[in-house]
């Protein structure tokens, strides 16, 4: 039976403008997501309906936990773009599985926008954790692709 993926092979990056954020070293977690949405019509004199499905995008959130304080500059690096003080700003979210046969997939969420951003302290012996929520409308994937 081949290996299946596991948490540990996979690598997750957030880059702004060419340039890796180094501040999220500590994910936790990650879901991603295919914003499919199925369409139905019936239509008289048919016995089933009729399908179609479209494709709204890509988007995910990740939680992760922070060891300094400069993951708060990639958070108003975020609020600049989305005040349009720096709307040029190009954040990608980045993905890469390492299968155990020695195949990966890197897939890449291209500028990518950002939803909440909460921060959530449990109690004072838990970790503090930050969520970061995006979406987009480009996922391309590299199948045996280097970084």
């Amino acid at each position: 039976m081949a290996q299946r993926l596991k948490g540990q092979e996979v690598v997750i990056k957030v880059v702004r403008d060419g340039v890796v954020v180094t501040e999220i070293a500590s994910i936790g977690s990650m879901n991603d997501n295919v914003d499919l949405e199925m369409k139905q019509d019936g239509f008289l004199g048919r016995t089933t309906n009729d399908f179609d499905d479209i494709l709204n995008g890509y988007g995910g959130d990740l939680e992760f936990q922070t060891s300094n304080a400069a993951w708060v500059e990639f958070q108003q690096a975020i609020v600049a773009r989305a005040t349009r003080a720096s709307p040029g700003l190009v954040f990608n979210v980045i993905r890469s599985d390492f299968y155990g046969d020695g195949s990966t997939n890197i897939f890449t969420y291209a500028d990518v926008k950002f939803g909440p951003i909460p921060t959530s302290i449990a109690s004072r012996g838990d970790f503090v954790k930050i969520k970061l929520a995006w979406g987009c409308s480009e996922r391309p994937v590299k199948t045996n692709g280097l970084l």
